[in-house]
């Protein structure tokens, strides 16, 4: 039985993923994307926005793209210069690209939207990996401070598999391909797994650059990072946000910083 397609014009995404459930915010210079929202404009204002594989390609043709994307609804398009817009979309669902049919003046093609696995009840193994989730992102707010408190109460609110995978795949800073590993499982339980590694991934990697910078600073002011550290830490008992990693190796300082601070 052949698949259920819909003609739709598509707008490649240079470095962005579009997620179900999500409103997306970016801009746009392409004449060719310019065109593929005008003619969405002037029909159901949906369309079908997918990731280019590589974002230094200007011009994309079907086999730059990857075969599963979202389709959209456009919600807003604000002029920001003479040739370039700014969209705001909200995904709609997962769909596969089955074969693009026109390239000028802008992309469209056949679409399928994907069916995704409905979750089940959360049975113990479920409610693990939600606590997993939740210990990893508190973990990762704490070395990415710049993340919005709508964002983190949405994340801990959330207690459906997929949709807390979307949500965070689609608002933490990640690549492209990181994205697209997580749009593409259509099973709730394994897109959170998969959200789980890269997160730890990203705690790892974080965790790393900030004892690098740590030890730079102290190269930088001429200091033992044992007392660097030891400073910094007295202000954290004072009340000031920093971030300072334990690093210390004498006995005297590995004594007052190993108490919990209070």
């Amino acid at each position: 039985m052949e698949p259920i397609t819909m003609n739709i014009p598509v707008l490649a995404l240079r470095g962005l993923t579009a997620f179900p459930n999500e409103t997306l915010s970016f801009d746009v210079e392409r004449d060719i994307s310019i065109y593929a929202l005008d003619n969405a404009m002037e029909n159901d204002r949906r369309l079908f926005l997918v990731t280019q594989k590589e974002i230094s390609v200007a011009d994309p043709t079907e086999e730059d793209l990857y075969r599963v994307g979202t389709i959209c609804h456009i919600l807003q398009i604000i002029k920001t210069s003479e040739n370039s817009v700014r969209v705001i979309v909200e995904g709609e669902e997962r769909a596969r690209l089955h074969r693009m049919w026109q390239g000028k003046p802008f992309l469209q093609a056949n679409v399928e939207g994907l069916e995704e696995e409905v979750p089940g009840k959360i049975t113990p193994r479920v409610e693990a990996m939600l606590r997993r989730t939740y210990a990893l992102f508190g973990a990762y707010k704490e070395l990415a401070p710049q993340l919005s408190d709508d964002f983190i109460a949405a994340v801990l609110d959330c207690r459906d598999t997929g949709r807390l995978a979307d949500l965070i795949a689609q608002n933490i800073t990640l690549r492209h391909q990181d994205r697209q590993r997580v749009l593409e499982e259509l099973r709730p339980n394994r897109r959170l797994q998969i959200v789980n590694d890269i997160l730890t991934h990203e705690v790892d990697v974080l965790s790393l650059e900030m004892q690098m910078d740590f030890f730079q600073m102290a190269r930088c002011l001429y200091v033992p990072p044992e007392l660097l550290d030891f400073k910094l830490r007295i202000l954290q008992r004072q009340g000031i946000k920093i971030n300072a990693p334990y690093i210390a190796h004498g006995d005297f300082l590995k004594r007052d910083l190993g108490q919990p601070l209070n």
